[in-house]
């Protein structure tokens, strides 16, 4: 990540110059100056136009060198072929930052492309940071800095506040933040990156977590190029503790053939952008409706404390909605005391008072139910947040303030807990239930998913950030190629990870001698480095009981598999103890391009990739987020022991994930994946073996 210092220069600029400017207020040109006028932004704005000497009543001048004094901030609004001449002019008269609107760079072509390049050279050696090209621009509420074209501005007036958005689109980024002030959401900062040759989206995130007036970051992203940069800025948000929520699209393929592994075909670069995500703190939604009611309740409350959710309704298939909701994101639904039941039951025999709590149409007719019901889950229940719904009674001109005057008197000596209402109504009413500290959705699904987002984003704060140190430790390692099971498996063994007990032999004769060395029942495989799954070529046999057996399934792997494999070099066969049972899993890893080694693991065997039920997290981890990611698979409840079963060993299966993700980052740059299928967890105390193993190189 570049020095962010100059930064401040995009935002609180002491002077701005636009070079290129218009004297109509419509056009590109001349919306900065616009704007900068209107917001009342206190410092020099200079137009530079050629043609004019006068720009919506500033004094104009016809070149960057006919400035009268230095400025910070320069907006670049003419041709792309002139941008690179302009930017080596703007850094002679005092540019730290460069806002650049011109698009004809890299988003046309090979030479748009080129022009681009040059942008970013003359960036380099003058040491302006640009923002662009292609670039919307920016608007700063703090510091009435608007040096952007966009049109939202014009739509509606951005009240002061703390959300700052960031957005790699223009359009779609104006999008975002009009539907937030339309919302009545505050706005701190708006600001477009476009092409990102030098300020990225990271950068913004790092700047703006060290920013006082900013309380939450929200983020559209189309994509990723520093992997590093990008973890950087989000966990300095999470030691600022603020919240980033974050938009991404272009889902793409997997960076290389699925066919290759079974970890490669599941830890897709989209699901490994998710990991990174959950690495640095924040929280990733996929729609704009998620991402605008997310933003709002974070803006107008701190994230949940905890996971316990409370549901209040009048109506029973309204609370089965929302319950429905809750169970879909893990919130619990923990009902209320028995003592807190009776009470509620005592004066609302016809009502439900478990959770949720239905205060039927009783209520209309005496609304102290809601607030004695609301009273008791904030108390008694411990709920961390109630999400209620009323149908249209907010709108009701009678029920309305009745309604509104009950919940808020619930809630009085709870400032720490948050309390939701879905409504049907008008604006007016909306605003009179936010006002009164209530947050406000339209649908009671969007108000629980909402507060479960929050739920989790509070949780990763609570939580120890992860450290950077050891991503930046990662090396080479020793060179690696060519690599069959057995020295697979030997390499495995020695970075301590607990691999099965193995022998190789050449022919068949020599692994029934094996055998009988071994005991019995063992099981064979096909040796060879060429050949990833060995089942799909018949190279396994398994529980094999005597010498007879052992010496047949040997001929017949060796005389089979290479009519299936026929370029494989077979260099004989492994011979290996039957191991007791236990629950299998996958522990595998990948070297992204852009966060590079990340490490993966899920239910095991041959059903992965039906499955797909796997946990990713950025490696190395350490053995407390290796149990976290167990934590995390459907599978969990089977290794936990559910239904009577035995408890798996679960501490030794988080240290073997915590040492393949450590042998992972240490051979970032031989490794392409890796894997461990199945990894076998044996009932607790009994630790944990590799059954087999996979190793592909970059060589």
């Amino acid at each position: 990540m570049h020095n962010n210092s100059k930064l401040s220069s995009l935002f609180e600029p002491k002077a701005i110059a636009v070079v290129g400017a218009s004297g109509d207020p419509s056009r590109i040109g001349g919306r900065p100056i616009a704007y900068c006028k209107r917001f009342g932004f206190q410092g020099a704005v200079y137009p530079v136009n050629p043609n004019r000497g006068e720009v919506q009543g500033l004094k104009a001048y016809p070149d960057i060198q006919s400035l009268p004094s230095e400025a910070d901030l320069f907006v670049l609004a003419v041709p792309a072929a002139q941008i690179p001449d302009a930017l080596a002019q703007a850094a002679k008269k005092g540019a730290r930052a460069a806002v650049v609107f011109s698009s004809g760079f890299g988003e046309t072509g090979e030479a748009g492309s080129a022009l681009q390049d040059e942008v970013v050279r003359v960036a380099r050696e003058t040491g302006v940071r640009v923002l662009g090209p292609n670039a919307l621009g920016v608007f700063c509420n703090v510091s009435k800095v608007a040096p952007t074209f966009t049109t939202f501005l014009e739509e509606v007036e951005p009240t002061p506040g703390t959300l700052a958005i960031i957005s790699q689109s223009g359009a779609y980024g104006a999008h975002l933040a009009m539907l937030a002030c339309k919302r009545g959401i505050g706005l701190s900062h708006f600001v477009t990156t476009g092409n990102e040759s030098d300020i990225t989206v990271a950068d913004c995130i790092h700047y703006l977590a060290n920013d006082p007036a900013v309380g939450v970051i929200a983020c559209y992203s189309e994509g990723v190029k520093d992997g590093r940069a990008f973890l950087e800025a989000l966990l300095a948000a999470r030691a600022a503790r603020k919240p980033v929520v974050i938009i991404k699209v272009g889902r793409s393929a997997v960076g290389q053939q699925a066919a290759q592994s079974h970890t490669a075909s599941v830890a897709g670069d989209d699901a490994v952008f998710d990991a990174a995500v959950r690495f640095g703190g924040a929280e990733r939604v996929h729609n704009t409706q998620a991402f605008i009611d997310l933003v709002y309740t974070l803006s107008r409350r701190p994230p949940l404390g905890g996971n316990k959710l409370g549901v209040l309704t009048m109506s029973g298939g309204a609370g089965v909605l929302m319950a429905d909701a809750a169970a879909d994101h893990g919130l619990e639904l923990t009902p209320l005391p028995d003592e807190a039941r009776k009470s509620l039951d005592e004066r609302n025999p016809f009502g439900a008072s478990g959770n949720p709590v239905d205060t039927t149409a009783q209520a209309v007719n005496d609304m102290t139910l809601v607030r004695d019901a609301l009273r008791v889950m904030l108390d008694q229940g411990g709920h961390d947040a109630v999400a209620s719904f009323f149908m249209n009674w907010p709108a009701n001109p009678s029920l309305g303030p009745r309604l509104r005057e009950a919940i808020t008197d619930g809630i009085k000596g709870f400032d720490d807990r948050t309390v939701a209402i879905a409504l049907n109504a008008g604006e007016d009413v909306k605003t009179d239930f936010d006002c009164a500290g209530l947050l406000v959705f339209e649908d009671p699904t969007f108000a629980v998913d909402a507060l479960a987002a929050s739920a989790r984003i509070g949780e990763h704060l609570r939580q120890p950030s992860p450290s950077l140190a050891a991503i930046e430790q990662r090396g080479a390692g020793a060179s690696l190629s060519g690599l069959d099971e057995a020295e697979t498996s030997e390499l495995l063994r020695s970075a301590g990870l607990p691999m099965a007990e193995h022998r190789v032999a050449e022919d068949a004769d020599q692994a029934a001698v094996v055998a009988e060395q071994l005991g019995y029942p063992v099981a064979l495989k096909v040796l060879s480095p060429d050949i990833l799954h060995k089942s799909d070529v018949g190279g396994i046999a398994l529980n094999l009981k005597d010498a007879n057996a052992v010496r047949k399934a040997a001929e017949r792997i060796l005389a089979d598999v290479p009519g299936h494999a026929k370029d494989a070099r077979i260099r004989g066969v492994l011979v290996a103890p039957m191991a007791e049972d236990g629950v299998d899993l996958i522990l595998g890893g990948r070297v992204d391009p852009v966060f590079g080694p990340v490490v993966v693991c899920g239910l095991g065997g041959i059903f992965v990739e039906i499955f797909n039920d796997v946990a990713i997290d950025i490696a190395p981890v350490t053995e407390d987020r290796a149990e976290a990611l167990l934590r995390r698979l459907k599978a969990w409840p089977i290794l936990d022991g559910a239904r009577g079963r035995q408890r798996s060993d679960v501490a030794a299966a988080a240290k073997a994930i915590a040492a393949f993700s450590s042998f992972l980052a240490q051979h970032a740059d031989g490794i392409s994946s890796a894997e461990i299928n199945p990894l076998r967890v044996l009932p607790e105390g009994r630790g944990v073996v590799g059954l087999d193993s996979l190793i592909l190189t970059t060589g």
